[in-house]
């Protein structure tokens, strides 16, 4: 989907008037990283409710295991050195990963493979904070907001090395 089309796009309006600017196409490619990722976590994922500042958990034997935010892009994990994190959104994950104390992932969909990294080991201050995002006829506030450059180098392909289990740190 080009620029063009993407900002073509019609929002939904949510009960409380919040306009959604996520299509069915959005959600079925996040849908199938979720799939993606339970299958190598063993764990069933669930989506949290759409305007929630982190976008899955994962639970495993009636418990939540794990929290994931999950970005899908339309170029390869080679064309850019980093990938934008929501700074919003990583410190979301980091105060559910402390007070949960189940590991928080950052999962980015790449047209070659998905990329992970825990959202603990993401240093704003190493890695630089940015304001950016949709900056062409962005059409709600959080368009445009900090970012964190996450360097893809960081980041391990899925299926890659096997995840670590629930407080297992070693």
């Amino acid at each position: 989907m080009g620029k063009e089309e993407y900002y073509k796009r019609q929002p939904a309006t949510h009960v409380d008037g919040s306009r959604i600017f996520v299509t069915a196409e959005d959600e079925a490619k996040e849908r199938t990283v979720a799939e993606q990722v339970a299958a190598r976590w063993r764990c069933d994922v669930h989506r949290f409710a759409k305007l929630a500042p982190i976008d899955y958990y994962a639970e495993r034997d009636g418990r939540v295991v794990g929290l994931f935010e999950l970005k899908n892009r339309d170029h390869a994990s080679t064309t850019y050195d980093t990938v934008y994190f929501s700074l919003r959104k990583w410190l979301a994950l980091l105060l559910a990963e402390t007070g949960l104390g189940v590991p928080a992932l950052f999962v980015v969909q790449f047209t070659d493979g998905v990329w992970w990294c825990r959202a603990r080991d993401v240093n704003p201050r190493e890695h630089g904070v940015s304001i950016s995002g949709a900056t062409f006829k962005p059409k709600k506030e959080s368009d445009v907001e900090p970012v964190i450059e996450v360097p893809i180098a960081m980041m391990t392909e899925l299926g890659a090395r096997p995840m670590r289990e629930p407080g297992d740190e070693a």
